[in-house]
This record gives C-alpha cells, sequence and structure tokens, in this order.
C-alpha cells in the first residue's frame, strides 16, 4: 500500500512539473535575443485563380524570402522559368538566408488566407508563378501587409488587401 502512494506522488509529482514548464518557456526567454532563434513574424496572403488559367492547367507558385541583401539583389532579377530551374540550387547555396513556400493552384480555386511565418529580418518577398507561356511572372511585396494573389489567365497580379 505505501509504494503504491509513493509510485502515485511521483508520477503525479513528474506530470506536475512537466506541465507546469510548459506554459513557461516564453515567459522565461525574452524573444529576440542575439544568439537565440528569433520568433516568426506572419505573412498573409489570399488566393484566386481564373477559371481557364494557364491554358487551363494548374500553376506552381513560389513565395520567396529571403534576408541576404546580396542574394535578393540577384532574386530580385529573375524570371519565373530561371526561379524554377535554379531554386534547388539557391537554397542549397545560402542556407537559412532564403525560405520558399509552394503551392499548386488549379483554375477555379480560391484560398485563405494563408499565414505563412516568415524570418522579422526580411523586409521582401517575392511571388514566382511558373505559368505556360514566357514572361518574368515575379512579383515582390511587402512583408508587412496582407496580399490577395490574383492568378490570372496569362499572368498575375498581386494587391493589398485592406
Amino acid at each position: 500500500m505505501a509504494i503504491q502512494f509513493i509510485c502515485r506522488c511521483v508520477v503525479v509529482t513528474a506530470i506536475s512539473l512537466l506541465l507546469g514548464g510548459c506554459g513557461t518557456k516564453d515567459k522565461l526567454v525574452p524573444k529576440g535575443l542575439p544568439g537565440l532563434p528569433n520568433p516568426k513574424q506572419k505573412f498573409s496572403v489570399q488566393v484566386n485563380v481564373s477559371d481557364g488559367a494557364n491554358d487551363n492547367s494548374p500553376i506552381p507558385v513560389d513565395f520567396v524570402v529571403v534576408v541576404d541583401k546580396k542574394l535578393q539583389a540577384e532574386v530580385a532579377k529573375l524570371a519565373a522559368k530561371d526561379w524554377f530551374e535554379r531554386r534547388i540550387q539557391i537554397v542549397r547555396d545560402f542556407p537559412g538566408k532564403v525560405e520558399v513556400v509552394s503551392w499548386e493552384w488549379v483554375p477555379g480555386q480560391h484560398a485563405g488566407p494563408i499565414s505563412v511565418a516568415v524570418n522579422p529580418r526580411a523586409r521582401l518577398g517575392y511571388f514566382f508563378a511558373n505559368y505556360l507561356n514566357g514572361g518574368d511572372h515575379r512579383a515582390v511585396v511587402d512583408l508587412k501587409s496582407a496580399v490577395l494573389l490574383n492568378l490570372g489567365p496569362q499572368d498575375f497580379a498581386v494587391q493589398p488587401l485592406k
């Protein structure tokens, strides 16, 4: 009987310590200290795809966030075709300096709002849409404002959400 009582006490104490520790981490560790991971900020996007867009084919879309200024200048010049051909190597060459979120949207689809966690040091993001026709199919966005991504028949547009 005494052993069962001791076992129960140990189990209750262990559970209390585990549960008690779960909610205190954020209170004890200030956010944004040097050497500690930065908390992510949220970027919000809604997506509308026109009926029959991209010759009635799915549209691969990448949302790219870059924190390296040199790389940002390079990415800002890429057309969508070039981005999709080089993205794997860019991510490999710049670990931790580029974040990519990939989707594939179909004609007539509507989605959102979609919340994307982004590095708080980044100020700009890029959308690349891999349409079948030629063109840059690239847009730059301010990460502090939610946007609407309109994927049209042959190209896309981004507008701020209010």
